[in-house]
């Protein structure tokens, strides 16, 4: 007999508890969907010590944070596996609520069951990210660190995952937290100075803008890691530029270690923009390749060159390839080595003489091809080793930090009483970023990426 569970209605019809803050239980596999040696189920809430009850009575929540072995049941007795379960107790769990952990074998079918079963005894599915979403309104965390638990779990590469776990350590948290400090501190000697002024008293404007300051300097060293951070998480931009016929995808393929790009002898034949991921030394790139460069008749190849003028501008790294046969006719001041621009001259196999003074590859015997991945890696990697530390501010954080700045910058031109109200704007754009406001609006963008489960 085919058996319905009713997951998709309970997660509709709960999803007005997410944003209002309901104290619903909740239930979700926590593992990927699909076939696998074993799947982890999550149930957290109110009512787990009495769903885990009707699941087995052998599931003693009395006895917290101790694994065990037990058979599972349905709401009618029937068998449905043998799991082994953790219970956790309410503040010690990652929720901060109760919560249960079941490791059943990753049948769909068994998964299913047992979601089903604790949905039909008065849970619901769980959202995206409401596990965690519970663990910061309970104070298990902040906003911060519940990114970065999502960072951990779409981590790649080395450099993704290590700026994750010091990002979910709370190395960054205390950042804007000291940031906040600084602003409470500054705003006390305003509204202090308001009270002296109304007494006669003379105040020292210099330490109050000297306490500003700080806070702008605080603010900007945040926001130069920005950079890095972006090219840590999506990847550095290194785009392949040169003439038809230069050996754009040839080299292409060869650093991917693949045939992505087509590769024939006719001039023209890449059109539009080719990506592909490399992980360098830990850190992830975005391979591209271009249509050659040239005057072109044709509407289609000229659009192409015209989008590989743009890839060009949204480069972090460009590789520009020279066909050996260039090597004889330009001068050695044409060839750059410095920036955002790397020359380099391809087929070096077919060199008539010795080039000098600029790196020489050939893709048919691999010569210089691992120089130049160390040089790509030398060139992208060099903003992120420059980080104090190893974690960056993100594009949500950024924003908010800037409108605190500028709440900061107000404050050289106006009273005392309106600095007073710029200044607590600054620190609500800090609560903001460690997500101490309700602010669903912020919330829901924040957990709308993350997995069911988690």
């Amino acid at each position: 007999m085919l058996r319905h569970f009713p997951m998709v209605k309970a997660f509709s019809s709960g999803l007005s508890s997410v944003l209002s803050g309901g104290a619903d239980t909740i239930v979700a596999r926590a593992t990927a969907a699909g076939a696998s040696a074993l799947a982890v189920i999550r149930v957290s809430g109110p009512e787990t010590c009495r769903l885990a009850g009707l699941l087995s009575p052998d599931i003693n929540m009395a006895s917290p944070w101790r694994a065990g072995v037990v058979r599972l049941h349905d709401e009618s007795g029937v068998f449905l596996e043998e799991a082994i379960i953790i219970p956790y107790r309410a503040p010690r769990s990652y929720t901060g609520e109760d919560m249960l952990e079941l490791m059943v074998h990753g049948s769909r079918w068994i998964v299913d069951a047992v979601v089903g079963t604790i949905i039909s005894a008065g849970a619901r599915q769980a959202a995206p990210g409401e596990f965690t979403r519970r663990a910061v309104a309970n104070g298990k965390m902040d906003l911060v660190q519940a990114e970065a638990v999502n960072e951990v779990i779409q981590a790649e590469t080395e450099w993704q995952a290590r700026m994750a776990r010091e990002q979910l350590h709370g190395v960054l948290s205390q950042e804007f937290r000291a940031l906040k400090d600084a602003l409470v501190a500054l705003l006390a000697e305003v509204e202090g100075s308001l009270d002296f002024e109304e007494q006669g008293v003379v105040v020292d404007q210099g330490a109050h803008e000297a306490a500003r300051k700080g806070c702008v300097a605080r603010i900007d060293t945040l926001l130069v890691t920005v950079g890095a951070g972006v090219r840590v998480r999506e990847g550095a931009r290194v785009v392949i530029v040169g003439k038809p016929n230069a050996g754009k995808s040839t080299l292409f393929n060869t650093l991917l270690a693949r045939e992505r790009a087509i590769v024939a002898p006719t001039p023209g034949t890449t059109r539009d923009v080719l990506e592909a991921e490399l992980e360098i030394e830990g850190l992830p790139v975005i391979l591209v390749d271009t249509a050659g460069l040239r005057e072109a008749e044709d509407p289609t190849e000229a659009e192409g060159v015209r989008r590989a003028r743009r890839e060009e501008e949204r480069a972090d790294l460009i590789v520009a390839l020279w066909d050996v046969e260039d090597y004889n006719t330009l001068c050695f001041h044409e060839f750059k080595n410095t920036g955002r621009r790397l020359d380099i001259v391809s087929k070096a196999d077919l060199a008539e003489q010795q080039i000098e003074g600029v790196l020489a590859i050939s893709c048919l015997t691999g010569q210089g091809v691992d120089q130049l991945l160390e040089e790509i890696h030398l060139r992208v990697a060099a903003p992120v080793a420059a980080m104090e530390g190893s974690v960056a501010v993100n594009l949500r954080q950024a924003e908010a930090l800037l409108r605190a700045r500028k709440c900061l910058e107000t404050l050289i031109s106006v009273p005392q009483e309106v600095a007073a109200l710029e200044i607590r704007s600054a620190m609500l754009a800090l609560h903001e970023i460690l997500g101490s406001l309700d602010d669903n609006e912020v919330l829901d963008a924040v957990f709308s990426s993350f997995c069911v489960g988690k």
